[in-house]
């Protein structure tokens, strides 16, 4: 070897020692110099086996790098601190080969260390969940976290790390330990208030303060304890503490605790903190966003809040109900385009002129094109510096309002018709039968005057109808007393499409009868069902089209196996009734039929009211109209 390549040789040597020098504890085991060609080898050879480890170690980093990033990601998706906790745990098993692994979590509510503690059950991780006591001194755990620093201990008993209840799953874990390692974890100063560090927080600061370990000398020994939870609590309570919490690894007995375990979860704890930090303040965040939400769908009006442009932002579950409308089918719609020209009015004045309405009452639609009464409340939208960005718009709905407003009305027609029915009725009624049989006497001296006796018979039928008003109006005011007989209903039914032959023959519709023998007899009175019956056939063949066919059916109610009554169904192929009229249908004077008195289905659904039963209505447009009358087997509704 000639000098200039000693030289170069000396010059790798040194640098090789330089390098070597990056590494703590490191020392040269060769001699810059070697006087022989074996010295040279064995020194190549001791290099490439640091090499080779060199990658080796290069490689697991990244591996563990790849495993933090998934952890971050998943971090992100927990719900809960309880959930974080079980992912990084898991993460401290199985990525680093730790035999136990812990993060516990400030609670500052309720003054506690919370989380998970993992351990390998072979190559699955098990789980415990475990809560420390903040105050006092309840072992190494909680002692990492007020002294903000590393603790390390080497072959602890079980009261050394943790304080736990008798028969808890820890306990007997804590008990095989060969060493522990906690280390504090810290939320970063950025995220401080007004970016205060935490040491500017007051006299009353525990936090790094060694008086939290043991009681000072002398008279103050005995205030001592009190004096340290009083600290906790007020670094509980202080907003800038910077404590997230404590993680943790230990190794089980026989297995030494390395520096390098030390190391490594300092490293690590510095790369979780912000993970978890950013975790935390997410599932704040989803908290306050849920709660949110929850005020808004629980309240009982309806609420939308819209932006300057009237569009809308926010659509709560109280006018998805009381509108039919998802609230996915509006966000960002402009809002006269859902609630009419009379609330968007409203809004547009609140947004332009800053003009607030209070308890306006105005009428919406619905999806389908229902009339909603509601009283309107509009109030302007402001951020924290009261600059306008919206308005809220909050509705009360005065249906039911209405309807007992129109109740009220109803009751004071029937009682004033009532006085009414019972002081002219009679005075009606006898005049009239004076006329009819005048006109009948009439009607045979005008035998072979054909256009007369049209007359006649006209005026006999108009003095039939209002005999018929008058009876309705007399039925409304003083019904009639029930006598019930527990008889099938297939009498009544037969009995009205006897009466209602020659109509139908009239009109050219085909009657149908269907009854089903396994209906049950059901208590009723005769007289009325038959009234009821015949009302509502008359009504289904009149709306029927010539050469169709109505079908009355008579089949028994079932509460699953049970037979609870009997049910009376008049389907007719008519043209149906409109949605809107189907809320009003069974009101009284409520008509759609030229010359009605709008009396028939009211005193229809009273009578079978009365009976326990009800009647209820289905309408297709365009496709006919069906009516169910369901009478009880128990008279008073029920069954037996």
């Amino acid at each position: 070897m000639d000098p200039r390549q000693r030289d170069t040789l000396r010059d790798v040597m040194r640098r090789v020692d330089e390098v070597r020098g990056l590494e703590p504890g490191a020392a040269s085991s060769h001699d810059t110099e070697p006087a022989s060609d074996a010295g040279l080898l064995e020194t190549i050879q001791e290099l490439t086996g640091e090499l080779e480890r060199s990658h080796r170690r290069l490689i697991e980093s990244n591996v563990q790098l790849v495993s933090l990033r998934e952890v971050a990601s998943n971090l992100l998706a927990a719900h809960d601190a309880e959930e974080t906790a079980a992912v990084v745990t898991r993460y401290l098993c199985r990525a680093f080969g730790f035999d136990d692994g812990f993060l516990l979590l400030v609670n500052r509510e309720s003054q506690r260390l919370e989380g998970t503690w993992t351990y390998l059950d072979g190559s699955k991780p098990r789980g415990v969940r475990v809560a420390l006591g903040l105050l006092g001194d309840r072992g190494a755990v909680t002692r990492a976290l007020w002294l903000d620093r590393t603790l390390v201990h080497h072959h602890p008993a079980p009261d050394v790390v943790a304080t736990v209840s008798e028969g808890h799953a820890l306990a007997e874990r804590l008990d095989g330990l060969s060493g522990l390692v906690c280390v504090p974890l810290r939320r970063s100063e950025s995220v401080l208030p007004d970016g205060e560090p935490h040491e500017l927080c007051g006299a009353r600061c525990i936090l790094g303060d060694v008086a939290v370990l043991a009681p000072p000398p002398g008279a103050a020994a005995d205030t001592w304890d009190a004096d340290r939870d009083d600290r906790q609590r007020h670094c509980l309570a202080c907003p800038v503490n910077p404590a997230l919490g404590v993680i943790g690894m230990a190794r089980r007995r026989g297995e030494p605790l390395t520096a390098s375990d030390v190391t490594q979860l300092e490293s690590i704890a510095l790369s979780i903190a912000p993970v978890v930090e950013n975790a935390r303040l997410t599932q704040a965040l989803r908290r306050s966003e849920r709660f949110r939400q929850h005020v808004l769908d629980s309240m009982a009006g309806a609420l939308v809040a819209v932006n300057m442009a009237g569009e809308i932002l926010t659509f709560n579950h109280g006018a998805e109900e009381l509108l039919g409308i998802a609230e996915a089918d509006v966000l960002g719609r402009p809002f006269g385009e859902r609630f009419g020209p009379d609330g968007a009015r409203l809004l547009e004045d609140a947004l332009e002129n800053g003009r607030e309405s209070q308890r306006v009452e105005i009428t919406l639609r619905t999806d389908d094109g229902s009339a909603v009464p509601v009283r309107l409340t509009t109030s302007l939208l402001r951020d924290e510096r009261r600059t306008v960005y919206g308005a809220i718009a909050t509705f009360v709905d005065l249906t039911a309002l209405k309807r007992a407003e129109e109740q009220a009305a109803r009751v004071d027609r029937l009682q004033a018709l009532g006085r009414f029915t019972s002081s002219v009725a009679h005075e009606i009624r006898n005049p009239l039968t004076g006329i009819g049989a005048g006109i009948q006497f009439l009607s045979r001296s005008l035998a072979s005057d054909t256009e007369q006796r049209e007359n006649v018979e006209f005026i006999l039928r108009e003095m039939k109808r209002l005999d018929r008003i008058v009876q309705d109006l007399f039925d409304v005011t003083h019904p009639r007393s029930l006598q019930l007989r527990a008889e099938p209903v297939e009498t009544a039914v037969r009995y009205t499409a006897q009466c209602l032959g020659t109509l139908c023959e009239e009109r050219g519709v085909t009657l149908e009868l269907d009854v089903q023998r396994d209906t049950p007899p059901v208590p009723h009175d005769g007289d009325q069902l038959q009234q009821v019956l015949i009302n509502l056939v008359k009504n289904a063949v009149e709306a029927s089209p010539r050469g169709s066919s109505l079908r009355v059916s008579v089949a028994p109610v079932r509460d699953g196996h049970r037979i609870t009554g009997a049910a009376v169904r008049v389907e007719d192929q008519g043209p149906g009734i409109p949605a809107e009229h189907l809320r009003t249908i069974f009101e009284p004077f409520f008509t759609t039929k030229p010359g009605g008195s709008g009396l028939g289905l009211y005193i229809s659904h009273d009578i079978v009211k009365r009976h326990g039963g009800s009647l209820t209505v289905a309408s297709d447009p365009g496709r006919g109209t069906t009516f169910i009358v369901e009478i009880p087997v128990d008279g008073q509704g029920g069954s037996r």
